[in-house]
């Protein structure tokens, strides 16, 4: 079987275990589904929430399906209560949060509206983008909560705010937002990953949300120096990640391995790949090994047959955690989307 079919056939079963993932009361998604117990644990993590209507909507598109549809509708009117004026923008009502509200949420948010049903909400859009932007600090880069909090996640959340201000420029075609990302990507790149600020536990999650929005500023970037200085920075992240023995230790020992990590891994990587490929780069036959080896993993650890019912189309924590994660199912799925987008085709194990 080519990759691509089976890889579509596994996200078929993603989309159906996203409609399992449903709190009955409440009509929105659950976080955490624990299988031996066939039961949700009630856990409230508004970022996470935010994140996974905009995964169903991106899943929804890639395979042309809508079942999900009154469910994003249902989420986005629900987070859009929690949307209040913050000076000129607009910010996510930390009481509603019950959390400090800060850029991750605004920028999934915004990826969320910016992928809903039609019709698009430019303006809500534009004042999310517009409090990120007024984050920025004078050196790049972006001041996490919009209270008066020390930073904290910055490896995950600046990302996450460049993805969301790029994929607003790509729809507003505001300069604003790009040039704002290109301030950014040279902060991150020289004063953060380049100081080895990133320890080595997070260096998969940061050089996953890094990679993505990366990918975006090459393509809207005019300037043929950032272009060259993306290609290179994300390069050398994954570089790091491969040489630390990362995808070897998946493919040598499968069962000490954590599924986020290996699926996050694998998002970056893809657009990394999608960079060095169009540059002819010797690297990219790499990390097509890469790709492969993390993805002979998601499909073992992917519930196909065995479990609840509810279980099947997820994926545990590890091999033999069955739990399952709302977010990591997300990364997951992003990950075989990719590969499919990036033409991987591996020799992989017979389903």
């Amino acid at each position: 079987m080519k990759t691509a079919e089976l890889l579509t056939q596994r996200l078929g079963l993603v989309y159906r275990w996203y409609q399992g993932m449903v709190n009955p009361d409440t009509a929105m998604f659950e976080y955490l589904y624990l299988p031996q117990a066939n039961d949700f644990v009630r856990e409230k993590s508004p970022i996470r929430d935010i994140a996974t209507v905009w995964d169903v909507e991106v899943l929804s598109d890639f395979l042309n399906r809508h079942e999900l549809r009154p469910l994003i509708e249902k989420s986005l009117r629900h987070y859009g209560d929690y949307l209040v004026e913050h000076g000129e923008y607009l910010i996510l009502d930390p009481r509603g949060l019950e959390e400090p509200s800060c850029i991750a949420h605004s920028a999934f948010m915004t990826l969320a509206l910016l992928h809903a049903p039609s019709p698009r909400r430019t303006q809500e859009v534009a004042a999310l983008a517009g409090g990120i932007l007024r984050q920025q600090r004078p050196n790049g880069s972006y001041k996490v909560y919009f209270r008066d909090l020390p930073d904290h996640g910055e490896e995950l959340y600046a990302g996450e705010a460049m993805l969301a201000l790029l994929e607003t420029y790509r729809q507003l075609q505001d300069t604003r937002y790009l040039q704002s990302v290109e301030r950014a990507f040279s902060y991150y790149d020289a004063h953060y990953f380049g100081r080895a600020l990133v320890t080595e536990d997070m260096l998969v999650f940061f050089a996953n949300w890094q990679s993505q929005a990366c990918r975006l500023l090459f393509e809207c970037t005019q300037s043929a120096g950032i272009k060259q200085d993306v290609a290179y920075y994300v390069r050398r992240m994954h570089d790091q990640i491969i040489k630390r023995g990362f995808y070897e230790n998946v493919e040598r020992d499968p069962a000490a391995q954590v599924s986020v990590e290996v699926a996050c891994a694998l998002e970056g990587l893809n657009d990394t790949y999608a960079l060095t490929r169009t540059s002819n780069d010797e690297r990219a036959e790499r990390y097509r090994q890469c790709i492969c080896t993390g993805l002979a993993y998601l499909l073992r650890l992917q519930c196909t047959h065995d479990g609840t019912e509810r279980e099947r189309g997820g994926f545990g924590l590890t091999l033999h955690n069955r739990t399952q994660r709302i977010d990591i199912t997300g990364h997951a799925a992003s990950a075989f989307m990719k590969s499919m987008e990036n033409g991987i085709e591996c020799s992989l194990p017979a389903p």
